[in-house]
């Protein structure tokens, strides 16, 4: 090797420890900069610190004392107790069974193994004593789901604002953008239930899925095969026909069927946005 090529090697040895010096400095500033913080992943998200379910913050679900004081439906029994279902901060063990048990005379009825929640009664003297326990982090009223509307308009309050204002839809019109709606169904095929009348409830139909391109209203005659969309109208308008047992909402108001949905329930973004 000549005295040219040893300086050479020597040079080039020289520059790659000058880059790794460099790095040794370059690279933790870079790692720095590029670090994101991370949450623990111990850390839990406490969504009962922000539900709008508790706005007191008494860990009482805010409907707990209205259920406790309705005229309207029995949410108490007969001994004093209210159905609950008691949330806790983790996964409820037996031990949380007895605690609730012991402390406040809990009546177990369901421990959920993926729910961080026990569902049981307790009186309504305890309800303070149920929340402040350990591990509970909010106290929510046992709903009761129905197939059924029977009592549907008295329970949300419906019923009083028809006999407060007397409105019962009468001179309003609602679109229905469903399935369809069956417009000889008797408790939607007339305003006032009386075939003589030359009053339909239904005064337009489009039909987005079959006959997209009659688009003036009164080219297709209402149907529905599916059924969704007409259950929907008789919530909304429906009369109660023949037996007045389930009134709509706004019984006096008529109806607009806007069919986005097939015979099979489904229908596209397109179709949807077409009605």
């Amino acid at each position: 090797m000549s005295f040219q090529d040893g300086v050479g090697a020597k040079n080039i040895g020289m520059m790659w420890m000058s880059l790794a010096v460099l790095a040794m400095f370059v690279l933790p500033i870079l790692g720095a900069t590029a670090t994101v913080p991370t949450i623990p992943e111990d850390v839990e998200d406490e969504w009962w610190a922000t539900t709008n379910m508790d706005k007191n913050g008494d860990k009482i679900h805010d409907a707990i004392p209205i259920a406790i004081k309705s005229t309207q439906y029995d949410w108490v029994d007969d001994e004093g107790r209210i159905s609950v279902i008691v949330d806790f901060d983790h996964l409820p063990t037996e031990a949380d069974e007895r605690l609730l048990e012991n402390r406040v005379d809990f009546r177990v009825q369901f421990r959920y193994h993926i729910i961080d929640s026990i569902a049981g009664s307790v009186e309504v003297s305890q309800i303070g004593n149920l929340a402040n326990l350990p591990g509970v982090v909010l106290l929510e009223i046992d709903g009761i789901l129905t197939i059924q509307m029977a009592d549907v308009n008295e329970i949300h309050g419906i019923t009083n604002v028809w006999d407060e204002t007397g409105y019962t839809g009468a001179g309003s019109v609602v679109a229905i953008i469903d399935t369809g709606i069956d417009a000889s169904h008797e408790g939607l095929n007339d305003l006032d239930d009386n075939n003589e009348t030359n009053d339909p409830k239904v005064i337009g139909f489009y039909d987005v899925i079959n006959r997209p391109d009659d688009t003036n209203g009164t080219d297709v005659e209402a149907y529905d095969d599916q059924g969704h969309g007409s259950h929907c109208a008789g919530i909304t308008a429906g009369t109660g026909a023949p037996t007045y047992e389930y009134i709509g909402v706004a019984p006096q108001a008529q109806l607009v069927g806007v069919k986005v949905l097939s015979s099979s329930g489904s229908g596209s973004f397109a179709q949807v946005m077409q009605g």
